[in-house]
């Protein structure tokens, strides 16, 4: 037995000295080679976070005049058929519409166009591009009467910039109404 353990013991640290001489042989410190530059280091990047493409192509070059701002993305003019449904999904009607999404500043922007008389409608998106309509008395803002207020959501697809889907809700004298539909960029 005596034989036996001092044999073990010597097998074991053999053993480990030709594993430790194995890794230490197989390490070497990393030498960077001169002249070879990172091409991707030569890309320039929006380095703001309210910004639709913040990071995109880091590493790089930060540079936020290629910024894109989530109002501006939704600004410009679009085709629109707002479907009207009541309170059971019933569409009542549709009324076609040319709608205006002009930018206030990086994430609010409001839209014209949906009342005959003028008047605009103020939303705040973020930038996964979903915005919400600005609540500006009890349950939304002022529509084209007094008596009359939105709420709700409209939101955009990143990859495709060319639609605007519309969730709103209508609160009138008169009851409730459901405003849902696509805008297509004109």
């Amino acid at each position: 037995m005596r034989f036996f353990r001092k044999n073990f013991y010597k097998t074991v640290l053999l053993s480990a000295g030709l594993f430790g001489g194995m890794l230490l042989s197989s390490c070497q410190k990393y030498k960077d080679t001169p002249g070879k530059t990172d091409p991707r280091l030569s890309r320039h990047y929006c380095n703001d976070p309210t910004a639709v493409n913040f990071n995109r192509d880091f590493p790089g070059i930060a540079d936020n005049s290629v910024c894109v701002y989530p109002a501006d993305v939704f600004a410009g003019n679009y085709a629109f058929v707002d479907s009207i449904f009541d309170g059971s999904q019933q569409l009542l009607r549709q009324i076609p519409m040319s709608l205006r999404f002009t930018a206030i500043d990086h994430s609010r922007f409001y839209i014209t166009g949906f009342c005959p008389a003028g008047g605009q409608q103020n939303f705040t998106t973020s930038r996964s591009l979903l915005a919400s309509a600005d609540t500006t008395v009890g349950s939304g803002q002022i529509l084209c009467r007094q008596t009359d207020t939105l709420s709700g959501n409209v939101f955009q697809t990143l990859g495709d910039t060319t639609k605007v889907q519309f969730s709103l809700v209508v609160v009138t004298d008169t009851g409730i109404s459901y405003h849902q539909g696509t805008a297509y960029r004109q």
